[in-house]
């Protein structure tokens, strides 16, 4: 049984929560868990969770797509997953 999106997308402690972790881990909830998210940003499951739990920062251009995800879903435009 697969695991659900809240529960497959990682959480930082607050003391690493950057607004950058906070919207990969927004994109990963409405993308549909890490797998999802890691292949639309096309980056490693393992790299991704990293930076999610507070492990050094994303790459501008992949904090903009996760961003870009947030945004696209918030205004109705973008699916789910």
């Amino acid at each position: 049984m697969r695991k659900s999106a809240a529960h497959d997308c990682p959480v930082a402690p607050a003391a690493c929560s950057t607004v950058q972790v906070r919207a990969l881990h927004r994109a990963c909830l409405i993308v549909g868990g890490l797998d999802a998210l890691a292949q639309r940003l096309d980056v490693g499951a393992p790299l991704l969770e990293g930076w999610m739990r507070g492990d050094g920062e994303p790459p501008e251009l992949l904090f903009r797509e996760a961003v870009e995800i947030i945004l696209l879903y918030a205004s109705g435009a973008g699916r789910p997953s």
